[in-house]
């Protein structure tokens, strides 16, 4: 079987599939992952057959104008709007024909919902396509509304359902593309924005979630329609550096600091912060600065470095403090160890209200607001035993899940 994925976005939105496809690989399937040249490396490092996309969001979250843009959406709501006009649509139109491209020979076709034209992709070749987002975002439910509505509320079964409706207008603005797509390179006829949100022909196209079913014991509307497989773990291959290692061995266990591909306002502050609190609590940290513009520190009780696996660095810290991003969330999970979220956007507040909720993370804080008290007060708290409990006994069940071998096996069930 030749499968081929189609993404687009932060590592978060290509490491579930490489972790995926690794394992597909394992039982004698053939990948490929069509994604921005940000991941090439990533990707065939891992014996993946990489195929190139026009449109490189990783990259263009690197640039200042970029950054810009994900730090205050609002404040450079005109400059977002001529970076989508001037280069993200320009690029995402050429990316179809790379998409396309790479999904010639398939016989399934995975996507994310950031990749417009799949839909029209797995038509045109009269092959299966599944629907993989790296969150709960697409189907419609009554247990909880749309991320993109709303993160944290609920507003009754009718209404939490009727959110979703709102997936119909995500290629809105994008659909003469895709026409034009459909019509020069597929040789389809034009068609209205919305149709392939939930159905094709007519038929429920498949959904699933690589996430953990334990963190929604509450959800019942999933049932039948949508598959929550677990965690796609990847395991990373490589191992910490010889002075972090020696950092890590030399005193208690430190706390792992990581805001991955998110910038932080004001990292400057967020470091001075960081220093009172573990003075004042007696801790150490490691620190990955990612994009978060953290430089260094002289700090002996912290260590900064660009970056490392999160699967190593939880396994030998004493808690997480991190974004909310759902790969770092499911590291920790699978590491046990008590969480801090500090989110900034999208779902990332969804995940730091459900993790507290389940009593596996303290109360969640916002870079804006929190005090170096604050920050002290929650280190305390990722010491109490009733999260460490929490935390320990959630993560053994979900270390059971093999969330990649059972995706593998549904995508058989397709072919």
């Amino acid at each position: 079987m030749r499968i081929c994925f189609l993404t687009l976005g932060s590592r978060g939105d290509v490491q579930p599939y490489v972790a995926l496809a690794k394992c597909l690989m394992k039982h004698g399937h053939q990948t490929t992952i069509c994604t921005g040249e940000s991941f090439q490396r990533f990707i065939e490092s891992n014996g993946i057959h990489f195929n190139k996309a026009t449109l490189d969001l990783m990259a263009l979250a690197n640039t200042a104008k970029g950054k810009a843009v994900l730090e205050s959406p609002l404040k450079h709501m005109g400059l977002a709007m001529r970076l989508s006009k001037n280069v993200i649509r320009p690029a995402y139109r050429k990316t179809m024909d790379d998409f396309y491209d790479g999904a010639k020979n398939a016989d399934i076709l995975v996507y994310h919902p950031k990749a417009l034209g799949a839909v029209d992709i797995a038509v045109r070749l009269e092959i299966p396509c599944v629907s993989m987002p790296p969150i709960p975002v697409s189907y419609p439910i009554t247990e909880f509304p749309n991320l993109a509505v709303s993160p944290t509320a609920n507003f009754g079964k009718t209404i939490n359902r009727m959110t979703y409706l709102v997936n119909r207008k995500a290629e809105s603005m994008q659909i003469k593309d895709i026409n034009d797509f459909r019509e020069k390179t597929l040789g389809l006829p034009k068609r209205k924005a919305g149709i392939y949100t939930f159905d094709r022909s007519g038929k429920e196209i498949p959904t699933v979630y690589p996430v953990s079913p334990l963190l929604f014991p509450e959800v019942e509307s999933w049932n039948g329609h949508v598959f929550l497989a677990g965690f796609f773990y990847y395991h990373s291959e490589s191992n910490l550096d010889s002075d972090l290692e020696a950092f890590l061995g030399d005193g208690k266990k430190p706390i792992a600091v990581t805001f991955s591909s998110m910038p932080l306002k004001d990292p400057d502050t967020f470091m001075r912060k960081l220093e009172a609190a573990l003075a004042a609590t007696d801790n150490r940290a490691v620190v990955l600065s990612g994009n978060s513009g953290i430089l260094n520190s002289d700090n002996k009780r912290i260590y900064v470095t660009k970056q490392a696996p999160h699967d190593l660095l939880f396994a030998k810290s004493k808690g997480a403090i991190h974004h909310g991003g759902v790969g770092t969330m499911a590291a920790a999970l699978c590491a046990g160890v008590p969480q801090l979220v500090i989110p900034f956007s999208v779902d990332q507040p969804f995940w730091a209200n459900r993790l507290y909720k389940l009593g596996c993370s303290v109360k969640p804080l916002r870079e804006k607001t929190m005090t170096a008290d604050d920050l002290s007060n929650a280190l305390i708290d990722l010491d109490s035993s009733e999260i460490r409990h929490t935390a320990g006994e959630l993560a053994k069940k979900i270390n059971l899940e093999n969330g990649v071998e059972n995706a593998v096996r549904y995508l058989e069930s397709l072919a």
